[in-house]
């Protein structure tokens, strides 16, 4: 149990850590964080994320093996992304919106990098409970 609260809260971290990457190169990725509920809709939107990237993510990336076999593996990113921008029009904590659906999609896979690599960094960083 104490796992999965640490694996939640670094989730949490990543995903506001990208968004404010994000929001400095002026993408649409932004964070709602000004009272204590939207902080709470933060954390149930990071578990929504993980849940979706569980559950819709697996099942995305085995059908799509071929292309990203074709692609190298970078179709994961479209797929990440795609995930994310799911996630980010439920507006738990976080959002991606812009006039430009290009602009949404961009901002989603480079959200999506970001919250990869701070997670892991984050994860090299604090030991496990």
């Amino acid at each position: 149990m104490k796992g999965l609260l640490y694996r939640w809260v670094l989730l949490t971290a990543s995903v506001a850590g990208a968004a404010l990457i994000a929001n400095a190169l002026s993408l649409a990725f932004v964070l709602h964080v000004n009272t204590p509920r939207e902080v709470a809709e933060l954390f149930v939107g990071s578990a929504v994320l993980a849940l979706a990237n569980a559950t819709l993510g697996r099942i995305l990336k085995a059908t799509a093996l071929p292309l990203r076999c074709l692609t190298f593996g970078l179709f994961s990113f479209v797929i990440n992304g795609f995930i994310l921008l799911l996630v980010a029009k439920l507006d738990f904590g976080f959002t991606i919106e812009s006039a430009n659906p290009l602009a949404e999609w961009i901002a989603a896979i480079v959200g999506s990098i970001l919250i990869t690599l701070i997670h892991s960094a984050l994860r090299s960083i604090v030991p496990d409970p």
